[in-house]
């Protein structure tokens, strides 16, 4: 019913009858009779409610405070006026953040006239978190939100398609750098063994990078003193990453080939591509945070196509500096 009356994702749509309500004129002992009347059929009955004579939402006790108060004090006495309360159109998404930042239990719904109207419990707040989670986790796959098991084909086929026609002519430029990268390929024909693994990893710890990002932009509130703390921990994950697939696959290579420059040649590259990969995939969903965008719609795909570009740019180059010693 809430739906119908309350625009779709905000707290108006979420909010429940299921609350109990008191009159601040009230004393304990008659509360606690309203309580015991209110109680039946309702579930999660954590906190009562102080309403004047007009339903204006007045504060809050919980039941633990309620009944260990003495009989004769009245509510508008005991009860606490600072209270977290929502309006029935705030997006459903900034609930989520204010129910995990103050740790809530449950919020009371107020209309215009802060009237109580409703209450949002935590578990529906689970629910909500699951739902959004399933939309980033669509956006981040570049598959979209609204493809379900019932969507038909020619509709989820259009709602893929301009991510993948986009990555399509960004996928060119790989094949451009490695047909500039001609020469040197074919001098030293090793070289085209490991770079499948270059691009591949450098793609897997960008899109790494941006599902921490994305996961922590969801939880809490960002600021330029948190961004850029994260920014140089990613920075020092992604050189202790690097430094140590350089070293296995350097030894890899010289194992393989018997020449400690190739093994140089690769470490290196995969070194600078890693955290390259790993910066990447940092700093475009902090860039979409800083300019109002879902950050979640910097999708891996996208992140992996261009940083396939930068590690074999990287890759090739720093083999041409040393094309002469390869040979």
């Amino acid at each position: 019913m809430n739906a119908a009356i309350y625009q779709s994702e905000t707290t108006g749509s979420l909010m429940e009858k299921g609350y109990v309500s008191l009159e601040e004129t009230y004393t304990v002992k008659d509360s606690i009779q309203q309580v015991r009347l209110q109680v039946r059929d309702k579930k999660n009955i954590h906190y009562v409610y102080i309403i004047d004579e007009n339903s204006h939402l007045k504060g809050v006790l919980s039941i633990r405070e309620l009944l260990g108060a003495n009989d004769t004090d009245h509510i508008y006495e005991i009860m606490k006026k600072d209270l977290v309360y929502f309006p029935t159109d705030l997006d459903q998404e900034e609930a989520v953040l204010i129910f995990r930042n103050q740790d809530l239990v449950s919020v009371p719904v107020v209309n215009q006239y802060q009237q109580l109207i409703g209450v949002i419990h935590v578990e529906d707040i689970l629910d909500v978190m699951h739902q959004e989670a399933d939309e980033d986790i669509g956006k981040l796959t570049a598959s979209g939100k609204e493809i379900n098991f019932q969507t038909n084909p020619i509709v989820a086929a259009s709602r893929r398609l301009p991510w993948l026609i986009l990555l399509l002519f960004i996928g060119l430029i790989s094949g451009g750098i490695i047909e500039s990268f001609e020469e040197t390929l074919e001098t030293v024909v090793a070289l085209a063994f490991f770079m499948p693994m270059i691009a591949g990893m450098t793609g897997n710890t960008g899109t790494q990078s941006l599902a921490v990002v994305v996961r922590g932009l969801a939880s809490e509130k960002l600021d330029m003193k948190k961004a850029l703390r994260l920014l140089v921990r990613e920075l020092l994950v992604g050189i202790l990453i690097g430094l140590t697939c350089a070293i296995i696959i350097a030894i890899v290579a010289y194992v393989w080939r018997g020449s400690l420059v190739l093994g140089f040649v690769v470490g290196v590259s995969l070194l600078a591509t890693l955290i390259i990969g790993t910066i990447a995939g940092t700093i475009i969903p902090l860039l979409l945070y800083k300019f109002k965008a879902d950050p979640a719609i910097a999708s891996g795909p996208l992140i992996t196509t261009i940083n396939d570009i930068l590690s074999l740019l990287i890759y090739f180059g720093i083999a041409t500096v040393f094309i002469s010693k390869l040979m």
